[in-house]
């Protein structure tokens, strides 16, 4: 019998561990064969926010535990934007949450503006992108608040029956490509639609109004984005 190499054993397996785990599962935070090849990129690794502009406070609210982003709902409300800004795009993103949480995955959106010298304004401004909803009730005292989870606000609404499975990692994957724009919530098409206010800007992950619903958090993980011509 012709004998493999130890060390082509070993390389064979770890490479095999990476992309599987129990039932045949992508691991968390690690891109498939087939994804590195059609060009997708990890915006999260599981272990730092790097590729986030992590702004003063902002520490409080949003950490990485256990391979995942996980938001504290104790504080105030954010949104932690990535470093670079993406025009067009494929989003692949997995989050688990409470349902009472009010939360988005924000596409497009623009940078907060410069805090002045005087420092008389505050720089919050500069204003808000594209949401993808991640709320399954509408609180009825917000802007959008009858977009529930799955819709882009102001442009389309999910089917009502596109919830947050509790307890579960529910996955999204959300196309930007020119003025058309899709999102694949659990497996199915929930949102294809055009709309071309806005061209470019940051992605970001949300946690709004946590006052309304103090320990109703979310976590995110799997964030992969391959970029569009």
């Amino acid at each position: 019998m012709k004998r493999i190499p130890v060390t082509f054993l070993i390389v064979g397996l770890c490479a095999w561990s990476q992309e599987k785990t129990r039932g045949g599962h992508t691991a968390p935070n690690t891109l498939t064969v087939e994804e590195a090849h059609q060009g997708f990129e990890l915006l999260f690794d599981g272990k730092s926010l790097d590729r986030f502009d992590v702004r003063p406070g902002q520490e409080k609210i949003f950490s990485v535990v256990d391979g995942a982003i996980k938001t504290d709902s104790s504080g105030a409300g954010s949104t932690l934007l990535t470093k670079e800004d993406f025009a067009n795009f494929i989003l692949k993103a997995e989050f688990r949450a409470n349902p009472e949480v009010n939360s988005g995955i924000m596409l497009r959106n623009p940078r907060p503006l410069p805090v002045p010298a005087d420092g008389k304004k505050k720089g919050s401004g500069g204003g808000q992108g594209y949401e993808l909803q991640i709320r399954d009730k509408d609180p009825g005292h917000y802007s959008g608040g009858s977009y529930l989870t799955g819709s882009i606000v102001n442009v389309q609404k999910a089917p009502e029956d596109a919830k947050i499975k509790p307890g579960e990692w529910n996955t999204v994957q959300c196309t930007m490509d020119g003025d058309h724009m899709s999102v694949i919530y659990n497996g199915r098409t929930v949102v294809d639609a055009h709309d071309s206010k806005l061209t470019n800007g940051a992605i970001g992950l949300q946690l709004a109004h946590p006052e309304d619903a103090r320990g109703a958090d979310i976590e995110f993980r799997s964030l992969k984005l391959k970029r569009l011509p």
